[in-house]
């Protein structure tokens, strides 16, 4: 039986960040960044493949801590700080990248062909996940009077695009929303909470409609190409950062030009 939590330490200079969906993808590059800017670091996910994940970025240095969780699960995120243990009372950085977005052979379901399952999941998952896991840190954060509150949304939340579905772009013009609410509630702890909106990143979620689709946006899009995990994780190491103090219920987009506010 493989545990839901491991924990790989050397050395840590700045608070602890925990990264939900850290185990691939986005997510992993995220932690990866913020290991490399010395924070001590929570990777949180569904999957297993988190611990080797953890094990990986740590030998480069840092304190990484794994955990399995869901946080559509409400109980079991309730025992976030249990999981977290030591590193949960210098928790700084919050980067709510989890999310998920269901194809069938490669396309969305438009909504008349939607099942309310698949909806309820897709919601409980991106949205109320974030909830959840915003409403455990944030105590923590009022206590330490500083925290970056930093939620991976999505161009699908800024404008149409044919590729999600609507749960998936509901979801994320929601999380969007949430965080201006949030920011406006917790500035005066010290806690900032942004959103960082990534276009079409290639990833393992990008690949599930197929290479073609993937050209065809490509072509759409005014850099030419499509974006890396890296590249969304320079705007979240930003955000974390104490440079970052004076800026909170804002959007920085990372799309290639794709969609221009």
């Amino acid at each position: 039986m493989v545990s839901d939590s491991c924990i790989v330490e050397t050395t840590a200079t700045k608070p602890t960040a925990l990264v939900t969906g850290a185990a691939r993808g986005i997510g992993l590059a995220i932690s990866q960044r913020l290991i490399e800017e010395g924070f001590a670091l929570v990777m949180l996910d569904t999957n297993d493949a988190v611990h080797a994940a953890a094990q990986d970025i740590a030998k480069h240095g840092g304190v990484v801590k794994s955990v399995v969780m869901d946080i559509s699960d409400g109980d079991q995120v309730a025992l976030l700080p249990e999981k977290v243990g030591v590193l949960w009372s210098s928790l700084g950085v919050l980067v709510n990248n989890a999310g998920i977005s269901p194809k069938h052979n490669g396309r969305k379901k438009n909504v008349d062909e939607m099942a309310i399952e698949e909806w309820i999941n897709v919601i409980d998952v991106n949205l109320t996940g974030t909830f959840r896991v915003m409403q455990q840190c944030l105590p923590v954060m009022k206590e330490n009077r500083w925290g970056r509150i930093i939620n991976i949304t999505s161009q699908a939340a800024r404008t149409r695009t044919v590729v999600p579905g609507a749960h998936y772009s509901a979801s994320k013009a929601g999380i969007t929303g949430l965080s201006r609410v949030l920011a406006g509630e917790v500035a005066a702890w010290g806690i900032t909470v942004n959103c960082v909106a990534p276009g079409r990143i290639e990833s393992q979620m990008t690949q599930a409609v197929g290479a073609s689709v993937n050209s065809q946006v490509a072509t759409m899009i005014p850099v030419g190409r499509l974006g890396l995990p890296h590249e969304v994780a320079s705007a979240v190491a930003y955000l974390a950062s104490k440079d970052s103090s004076y800026i909170t219920g804002a959007t920085i987009d990372v799309n290639g030009g794709a969609f221009m506010l």
